[in-house]
């Protein structure tokens, strides 16, 4: 199957086409950009004292 065609839906496969393909690194993208917001709004908390 390439590209363009569309995965023929079965009871069997159900599942793992419905899933897709997320990325293989998507936990260490996730995780880095939860702390990097994190420690953005540590240092705005800072830098903006009232």
């Amino acid at each position: 199957m390439n590209e363009h065609e569309r995965p023929v839906v079965t009871a069997a496969n159900k599942e793992a086409v419905r899933a897709g393909h997320t990325g293989d690194h998507l936990r260490d993208v996730l995780i880095g950009s939860c702390a990097l917001a994190i420690l953005g709004l540590i240092l705005v908390a800072l830098l903006v004292k009232p």
